[in-house]
């Protein structure tokens, strides 16, 4: 039984359209799976899909056996499934301490445990912990958006294009600090434009195309793979 289990789900925005049609995905404990494709392929529907912000039409969602399918998003956080968005995902107003605090909203407790492993994974943040949010960089932010994410000790993040609009030196740092949290024990669902470098880092990977699962593999393999390169990601074949 895979951690995470999607079977055969359509799902969209509006009445009729789907913008999923029978996507098929899964994930094991500790895995950190790629999910890529061209534009309008589904990626981020799929996330949001998988956070509960999308409700299926048909098909289901399980987490370790359990239907999580209709759940809502705060009933999906508290089993153990954290999701950070593309854009708006952190309070600008907010330091980035309140804003870890934010993170952590149905815990009860002392947080200073969660905060140490936070800090220790971002040193950046640490030192910067009374600034606010709105005041950093792009990279900082999506740090501090997956810092919060890590408040809740989550057995899943779903991180939706974390390095859009970041320079190549910033990804490479954002992309790091995701394979040091996923070699901390939290499975990883990667959604990202920047389809080598996430297949080339990831266990896994998923091509979806209109919707569909049309491509599933080791991330090398994919990588590797003649048509999956020559259709998303660039490459031309040279002429025999």
């Amino acid at each position: 039984m895979s951690l995470l289990e999607v079977s055969d789900v359509y799902a969209g925005y509006i009445p009729d359209v789907d913008i999923l049609r029978g996507v098929n995905f899964r994930l094991e404990a500790g895995e950190l799976v790629a999910v890529i494709g061209p534009n309008g392929a589904g990626k981020s529907t799929l996330a949001k899909t998988i956070a509960g912000l999308l409700r299926p039409r048909l098909g289901t969602i399980t987490l370790a056996g359990e239907d999580i399918t209709y759940l809502r998003p705060n009933q999906i956080v508290k089993k153990g499934i954290g999701y950070v968005p593309q854009i708006a995902n952190v309070f600008p107003s907010l330091t980035i301490e309140e804003n870890l605090e934010m993170g952590a909203f149905i815990k009860s407790g002392n947080l200073k445990g969660l905060k140490g492993r936070v800090y220790e994974t971002f040193p950046r943040l640490a030192e910067r912990r009374h600034q606010r949010a709105g005041t950093l960089s792009g990279g900082e932010r999506q740090m501090l958006a997956m810092g919060r994410a890590m408040m809740l000790d989550p057995q899943i993040m779903v991180l939706d294009e974390p390095s859009a609009a970041l320079s190549p030196a910033l990804v490479n740092d954002v992309f790091a600090k995701i394979k040091e949290i996923n070699a901390q024990g939290t499975a990883i669902i990667l959604v990202e434009q920047n389809a080598r470098k996430a297949l080339a880092m990831s266990d896994r990977g998923y091509v979806l195309e209109m919707g569909k699962d049309r491509y599933e593999g080791l991330g090398s393999e994919l990588l590797n793979d003649p048509k999956v390169g020559e259709l998303y990601l660039g490459i031309v074949r040279a002429e025999p």
